[in-house]
């Protein structure tokens, strides 16, 4: 551990001649490893003065060495006066780091060393309570299935030729081969522990029913803290690890599964006459991989993705209902919101209020809605469903669940 940190703070006091942290000032670096608190705070009100696309590199870069310089000195304080779990503290450090700022050119060096940190770390019983290996049983009714999705198990020259006129499809065979699925296992709270550094690192989270309503929030809060308070035991708020890129942060979570090779085919544009249609998206060197982590009732109201989507469930079943992208007049699509966030993929019909009785009220102040064609299926452990790209899908959890979703064009 000693040489390991040593030899990155000789990397951090040695940035390469095009680092965009050389944008900071040689005044700033100079007190990466005297001063580094301090330059953390000075960088996140740089992360927050700007709109979150247009922060400068050089800010998120500082954000990332000076969170490292002070993790690589706490190790060395703190292994000699060890307190009750430094270790937790030094991920803290790390996994902010990870997560604020995607931690630009040190990706490799934080996982570098939170491994060797768990690697030297003996657990040793901790006055913490021990979570069972067990989620919570909690489980929503299944509801009756009107429209039903089409369920096949396709080979690639089959998807193929789906793709010709790309319709929602759930497919029952994509995922025998994950070890996700099998030797190791996520549906064991404590494998997941396991690979968190006993629940040390950090997640962001949502706090609520759904990103639509008022109250909703957001949190980062340890792994074990999220499996302990929504997944284990049940909390009166739902906390929900939706759409976060836990294997860039994680990456031996990733050699639990696979891209399924549905991904390497050459998908049709938006259809014209579409919303996404003629619009710049750009393309995708490999498919963008999304976790979504959550008890029995979180949602993802009705909204669509400029990519297509295969969405993996891995643990638990969903609820699932798709429009055609021709419906998109029917969804009443947001506009842009307060603070120009522009809200247009996502609708303003509740569906889970419609789904608990709401009919009438919302059908007085969407009255086409009701004409709107739809598919509506359970995508089940094991599946993945197929969503073309422009696809209205509104995504209901009925147990513990937690799904991969994986874009691409």
């Amino acid at each position: 551990m000693e040489s390991l940190c040593n030899a990155i703070l000789e990397t951090l006091q040695q940035p390469q001649p095009n680092d965009p942290i050389r944008a900071c000032g040689k005044c700033v670096l100079d007190l990466l490893i005297v001063r580094p608190k301090d330059l953390i705070n000075l960088a996140h009100d740089k992360l927050h003065a700007y709109p979150f696309k247009e922060v400068p590199t050089c800010w998120r870069r500082l954000y990332t060495d000076a969170s490292i310089a002070k993790a690589v000195l706490d190790i060395r304080a703190k292994e000699r006066n060890a307190a009750e779990d430094w270790q937790g503290d030094v991920v803290k450090t790390l996994d902010m780091a990870l997560i604020m700022t995607g931690a630009p050119l040190r990706g490799q060096m934080i996982e570098q060393l939170i491994s060797a940190l768990q690697s030297s770390t003996s657990e040793r019983p901790s006055k913490r309570r021990r979570l069972e290996d067990v989620y919570t049983q909690e489980e929503i009714e299944l509801p009756d299935l009107r429209h039903p999705l089409p369920r096949a198990r396709l080979s690639m020259a089959a998807f193929e030729a789906h793709l010709a006129n790309p319709t929602p499809l759930i497919m029952t065979d994509g995922l025998t081969h994950w070890p996700a699925l099998q030797e190791r296992p996520w549906k064991s709270p404590s494998y997941l522990l396991e690979k968190t550094f006993g629940g040390r690192r950090l997640v962001p989270i949502e706090l609520g029913r759904s990103y639509t309503d008022e109250g909703w929030g957001q949190s980062i809060i340890t792994f074990r803290e999220f499996m302990d308070r929504y997944l284990i035991n049940k909390d009166s708020t739902v906390g929900y690890l939706a759409q976060h890129d836990l294997f860039s942060q994680i990456p031996s979570l990733r050699n639990d599964i696979s891209i399924p090779d549905y991904c390497y085919t050459f998908p049709p544009p938006p259809p014209l006459g579409t919303p996404l249609a003629g619009k710049e998206i750009p393309e995708l060197e490999e498919p963008m991989i999304n976790t979504w982590f959550g008890p029995a009732g979180t949602i993802s109201p009705l909204h669509t993705d400029p990519y297509h989507n295969i969405l993996c469930q891995v643990i638990g079943r969903k609820y699932v209902r798709l429009y055609s992208p021709f419906e998109s007049d029917k969804l009443y699509p947001r506009g842009i919101e307060e603070g120009g966030v522009d809200m247009g993929n996502t609708s303003q019909v509740d569906i889970g209020a419609f789904e608990n009785g709401e009919h009438n009220e919302i059908l007085r102040t969407y009255p086409l809605f009701d004409q709107a064609k739809y598919f509506e299926g359970i995508l089940n452990e094991g599946e993945c469903l197929y969503i073309p790209v422009g696809w209205w899908h509104y995504v209901r959890s009925l147990t513990v669940s937690f799904s991969v979703s994986f874009w691409w064009n």
